[in-house]
């Protein structure tokens, strides 16, 4: 089953900072794994294509039309490499996540559709309203299904059959999402289990859990310290491999009360990689790749915004 799996990462020039240390991650524990990345907007990805041999998927090389027009952006770019991606099956991964061993060993030897991570925290009332979707809103939009007592799963790191997935009612909830913004809460998340759990309750695929991942937010940091060390140099194996996820806060450097050891790690191997001397200060090379790749851009697009609405306004 391993031969026939490759990674995908969505991301755009925001992610950039992570993404270094997600790549070099995957080629440390997975070196013989392809990875696609799936790009919203535009951002020089041959360095990454050089180094790592990545294949890339921009909206001008999509297929389907439809794809091509509505599924990029902030959480669904993802979602194209589930019907356009190179691989049989796309194991896909998060940018702001990392590698802590082979995770493909994790996956079940069986014939399955769908594999998604076992259960990381209790669905209450409340996390099912705002981390997968509210059942009372969103079923006056699309058709219901039985949703109670499913076991819903953080949708990044989720490994997927190509084409399993029903497009045209992917296609149904992105054409619902633009005329009412307010029904998908997290995008993706919301739209996968979706489409995952409906298909699983029809029959019309088969779906099993594993274990794929360790979602920060919900681990507590001395925990975190514990798993997740460095020792000589080198990450040291927890109990079974492991994706690590920022699925919350981001470790970049201005979060330093977030768990960082495990990306810092990588998005060193990932800098020095690609040119960094070993003398050049990490954390400074870390602030600065923050800096040129997500503050400066959103400084442009604030000092746009601005000359606009003067413009409107005159």
């Amino acid at each position: 089953m391993v031969a026939d799996i490759g990674f995908s990462v969505a991301c755009y020039k925001g992610d950039v900072p992570l993404l270094r240390g997600c790549l070099a991650s995957i080629k440390y524990f997975a070196p013989d794994a392809p990875i696609c990345l799936v790009i919203d907007g535009d951002f020089d990805s041959r360095p990454f294509e050089k180094r790592y041999g990545v294949s890339c998927i921009r909206r001008r090389d999509v297929r389907h039309p439809e794809l091509r027009k509505s599924s990029f952006g902030p959480g669904i770019t993802k979602m194209v490499a589930f019907w356009e991606s190179p691989f049989e099956r796309i194991f896909h991964v998060d940018a702001d996540a990392v590698l802590w061993g082979d995770v493909r060993k994790n996956l079940p030897s069986v014939e399955v559709d769908v594999i998604f991570n076992e259960p990381h925290e209790e669905i209450t009332d409340y996390i099912q309203r705002t981390q997968y979707f509210d059942p009372e809103h969103i079923f006056n939009h699309i058709e219901p299904f039985n949703w109670k007592g499913n076991s819903y799963f953080q949708a990044g790191v989720v490994c997927v059959r190509r084409g399993v997935l029903d497009l045209g009612e992917y296609l149904q909830m992105l054409e619902c999402q633009r005329a009412h913004p307010d029904v998908f809460i997290n995008m993706d998340q919301g739209m996968l289990n979706i489409l995952v759990f409906r298909a699983l309750k029809a029959g019309k695929i088969k779906a099993v859990q594993a274990h794929l991942q360790s979602v920060v937010p919900v681990i507590a940091k001395p925990e975190l310290e514990l798993r997740f060390q460095i020792r000589n140099g080198k990450p040291m194996p927890w109990i079974q491999p492991t994706v690590i996820h920022w699925a919350g806060p981001k470790p970049y450097t201005v979060n330093p009360d977030i768990y960082s050891l495990p990306m810092d790690y990588f998005r060193e191997i990932g800098m020095r990689e690609f040119g960094l001397p070993e003398w050049f200060p990490i954390r400074l090379a870390m602030r600065m790749d923050e800096t040129w790749h997500r503050d400066v851009p959103k400084a442009v697009l604030k000092a746009k915004r601005i000359v606009k609405s003067m413009i409107g306004r005159n």
